[in-house]
């Protein structure tokens, strides 16, 4: 949800810098057709998506640091952002599509031509680019990365698709069952899809007002498979909104307020590494679910004292810095726990620009208790992931359902060992970036019961406070006792939490 910011009357529509860059004698025809560096453009491309596929790595940790060292920017930078992340989010329907048409079956294919393959069938059916240059360029890269005699395949793949059109390969997807035929239209794995389903309707009977019908769902999965908008925040006492909104406007991007915090902005584009209020983490990326997230565990109401707190899985640190700078002015000091060496150096980075946190890396099935107890304990618990596939569409086809069982008992011992940690009277926030149930709601109702000096306690209150209900008239459509947020209805990562109270002792 955004939430549009007036412009200041001093400021022009358009940026100063913005107006610099068009005027440094670039001079090309408007009717001119824009074309890639084709070789550099889509061997980056190719070489990021090879790496995805053979060695387990994340494209946003690969493709911008390969960006910059290759000097491409502008629309080269935009074309190979929109070719790797396209391709990942459409990579099951591409399969399916490759199976249909090549003479040997993807198991069979080298990961090099299939890489390839997606790649050109993403710029025929998904972005502008003539048909001649995807299916030329992509027969030249084959040549050049896998080869020869892999070219005719690429090009005859590509040609076929490109005759049918898109009505007729509507027509052979209408063929498929339902199931089988949302899997393929979404590239969804089946079992990711029946827990959105289950998650949606587990919702809807807590209260949530939202429709968890077959559309519904529809609108969730297309919404994993678009681009979502950069998120920042602005960390209190450090900068303010209406600060980082100028420095973001003055690098020539479009800014709007987020309407789920106080603290966050909606950014159209550009790259907000480059930004000094990141660079110094006064300000960071932070999706605003995440943001939403913190912010409850920092704002909700707790009688006693309150200067005691500890994030359990604190990696990579935007929860952390952004609860450390809430609780700063209030004298508050926090514990900010990673079990990874390398993520707890991330988190360092995060809270670099605050004085009031201790970054330690322990395994927080086994975090040490302290005399008095925490004021309050964050379990930002580790997760598949299924909430935030629009960032990182390779974990679809990586995440196992077999691993469940594994999670979820990682996930019930840290929240186990939260409520150990947490003083009689605090507060415990549990928060995952998935809406599978057996991470959420059959989890914290698991909990409950072995814990009995636990209970859920009403978000209502304390949301309302966070969220501009006035650019948001529908509501949250949360469960009073459950967040849950969905892509499609709130703009944002599917984020889940709960916060429990640890009753006194008499009580």
């Amino acid at each position: 949800m955004r939430v549009e910011r007036p412009r200041k009357k001093h400021m022009s529509p358009k940026s100063p810098r913005s107006d610099q860059r068009r005027g440094r004698g670039n001079k090309r025809d408007e009717n001119q057709q824009w074309r890639p560096q084709t070789d550099r453009v889509r061997t980056l491309v190719f070489q990021v998506l090879l790496a995805v596929e053979t060695k387990e790595s994340y494209a946003n940790l690969l493709l911008p640091p390969r960006l910059t060292r290759a000097h491409l920017g502008g629309r080269d930078a935009a074309f190979a952002t929109e070719l790797t992340y396209g391709t990942l989010r459409a990579q099951g329907y591409y399969d399916w599509l490759i199976d249909q048409f090549s003479s040997r079956p993807v198991a069979a294919l080298e990961k090099e031509v299939l890489i390839i393959l997606r790649m050109g069938l993403h710029q025929l059916l998904n972005m502008r680019v003539p048909t001649h240059a995807a299916v030329s360029e992509s027969v030249n890269l084959t040549k050049q990365e896998a080869n020869e005699g892999a070219a005719g395949l690429v090009n005859g793949v590509l040609r076929q698709v490109a005759r049918l059109g898109e009505v007729q390969l509507a027509e052979r997807l209408n063929r498929l069952s339902p199931q089988r035929r949302l899997a393929i239209k979404y590239s969804h794995p089946a079992w990711i899809i029946a827990a959105y389903r289950a998650a949606l309707s587990e919702q809807e009977k807590l209260g949530a007002q939202i429709p968890s019908d077959d559309d519904s769902l529809a609108a969730l999965l297309a919404e994993n498979n678009r681009a979502p908008y950069i998120n920042l925040v602005a960390r209190p006492g450090l900068i303010d909104r209406e600060e980082l909104a100028d420095a973001v406007e003055e690098n020539g991007q479009n800014v709007a307020y987020s309407s789920l915090t106080p603290w966050g902005l909606i950014v159209s584009g550009g790259d907000p590494a480059t930004l000094e209020t990141v660079v110094s983490a006064r300000a960071g990326v932070e999706d605003q679910g995440s943001q939403l997230v913190a912010g409850l565990a920092a704002q909700y109401p707790l009688e006693g004292r309150d200067n005691l707190w500890l994030d359990l899985c604190a990696g990579p640190g935007g929860k952390a810095a952004l609860l450390a700078a809430l609780g700063q002015d209030r004298g508050a000091q926090l514990i900010a726990n990673e079990i990874s060496p390398h993520r707890a150096r991330l988190v360092q980075d995060s809270v670099k620009a605050l004085d009031n946190v201790q970054v330690v890396c322990k395994d927080g099935t086994e975090f040490p208790q302290r005399k008095g107890g925490y004021d309050r304990v964050l379990v930002d618990a580790p997760c598949t992931g299924l909430g935030a596939l629009r960032r990182h569409p390779e974990s679809r086809y990586r995440s196992r359902n077999e691993t469940i069982p594994d999670i979820t008992g990682l996930q019930a011992k840290l929240l186990q060992r939260a409520l150990e940690l947490c003083r009689p009277g605090g507060l415990v926030i549990y928060a995952t970036c998935s809406p599978h149930p057996a991470e959420t709601t059959f989890l914290v109702q698991r909990v409950l019961q072995e814990c009995p000096e636990a209970h859920l306690m009403d978000l209502s209150g304390t949301l309302q406070q966070l969220i501009d209900t006035e650019s948001w008239p529908d509501g949250l459509g949360c469960a009073n006792k459950y967040l849950q947020l969905w892509p499609h209805i709130h703009s944002s990562d599917a984020m889940f939490a709960v916060v429990m109270s640890k009753e006194q002792k008499g009580n």
